[in-house]
């Protein structure tokens, strides 16, 4: 696998560059998030002639880094050589930690050489990088070892590792009910967060069956969910 080091970003629908003679294809995959690494997935396809026969050339892939909208480059990986020297197709990944770089719009630069044909194909992919984002991922009734019902909600914060999160209860009425802000630090880039509530108020006053607003806000971005408690 290639890895390295780019946070969130909405992949390209698949598209493919290839030579005129179709020796070398390039396409682009889904990505995805794994342990707070963002992979841009490609995937390169290598036709060998009937007549190369196995010569265990290969495919030298190089020229590979991610620029920033100005042009500077802010991450690079090693080539690869020998790749695929019997023909065929492999899926790697350019993995990037996109929380330790600013919102941009950045560039994926690769350059693919057929070593026997002396085939290339050189090109680029955008990734749209947005830093940082929390989605509401779920909310259930549970019960403590004491018999006290309180409610668990998860929220999905992604590019925010070291901040702390703070959560906000509001009522049907707009009214601020609800407020906490020492939680722990995020402890990855990509992290599904818990909540526990024991629907009383700041105050200690008991809340009742009704619509509320849970608002969750990290280093700036925050997201509201709307839950009917009965």
């Amino acid at each position: 696998m290639v890895a390295g080091s780019v946070a969130f970003a909405e992949p390209e629908k698949a598209k493919a560059w290839n030579t005129d003679d179709g020796t070398v294809s390039v396409y682009n995959l889904d990505n995805d998030y794994k342990d707070g690494l963002y992979r841009i997935w490609e995937k390169i396809v290598y036709n060998k002639y009937s007549d190369e026969k196995n010569n265990g050339h290969g495919l030298t892939i190089y020229n590979q880094y991610l620029s920033n909208s100005a042009g500077k480059k802010v991450a690079t990986w090693k080539d690869w050589s020998k790749l695929l020297t019997q023909g065929g197709s492999k899926s790697i990944y350019y993995g990037v930690y996109f929380s330790k770089l600013p919102s941009d719009v950045y560039t994926l630069h690769i350059t693919v050489y057929s070593n026997y044909h002396a085939k290339y194909v050189n090109y680029t992919r955008k990734i749209a990088h947005s830093a940082g984002k929390i989605s509401y991922v779920s909310g259930k009734y549970q019960t403590d070892t004491t018999g006290d019902r309180y409610l668990h909600l998860v929220f999905n914060i992604k590019q925010m590792k070291g901040y702390v999160p703070k959560l906000e209860i509001f009522d049907s009425k707009g009214n601020k009910v609800f407020s906490r802000s020492n939680y722990s630090k995020v402890a990855y880039d990509d992290s599904n967060y818990g909540f526990n509530w024991d629907f009383c108020s700041n105050s200690g006053a008991p809340m009742y069956a009704g619509d509320y607003i849970f608002k969750v806000t990290c280093n700036g971005k925050s997201c509201s969910k709307k839950l009917t408690l009965k």
